[in-house]
């Protein structure tokens, strides 16, 4: 009878460590995806001027992965929009045309959408037909992480990439040559 009950106690007692041990697993794996998470947010950066946003990496509508990084040396404008918003489906036209005319200077756009689906961004992009890049910020990390509250913003980044010029609200074709051409042409 006493063979009996230790034989009980010892399962009991192996059960308790698994179910310790199962626990003490999920707090490490745990803690390792919001460490993981963290450092993600802390890349980006609040876009403030003459500094660095860090660097970032979103995936594109064709699901290429980008990094803000691979445009080092360039003036890269980041445009934050969304396919429901009137003021940033009027100015893509005026971002197109300019950068199609100043590409070849080492401008580049960045269109971060805010949120959507890459469906519905790639069919915007492709009815605008879109010569930049336009990268999916699904859950929002990136946009809220540069501090952006409202579309559309668009934030122009040196060579080195710090913030050059910031702008909220609708770019209109006046405001590309008068504020971001100057810099291209430094």
């Amino acid at each position: 009878m006493k063979i009996k009950k230790l034989a009980r106690s010892k399962k009991k007692q192996n059960r308790n460590i698994q179910i310790i041990i199962s626990i003490a697993v999920l707090l490490i794996v745990s803690l390792l995806l919001i460490a993981n998470q963290n450092n993600k947010q802390l890349e980006v950066q609040r876009a403030m001027p003459g500094k660095s946003v860090g660097n970032f990496s979103l995936n594109d509508i064709e699901n290429k992965t980008i990094k803000l990084s691979d445009y080092k040396g360039k003036y890269v404008l980041l445009n934050a929009w969304a396919t429901w918003c009137p003021p940033c489906r009027a100015e893509m036209p005026a971002l197109n045309a300019f950068y199609q005319e100043h590409k070849e200077k080492g401008f580049e756009i960045l269109a971060i959408n805010a949120g959507e689906t890459r469906d519905e961004a790639a069919h915007f992009a492709n009815s605008y037909s879109l010569g930049f890049k336009v990268l999916l910020d699904t859950d929002g990390q990136v946009i809220t992480g540069l501090g952006i509250t409202a579309f559309p913003t668009s934030i122009l980044l040196d060579p080195e990439g710090k913030v050059a010029f910031m702008h909220f609200g609708m770019l209109f074709p006046d405001d590309l040559n008068s504020k971001i051409l100057p810099h291209l042409q430094k």
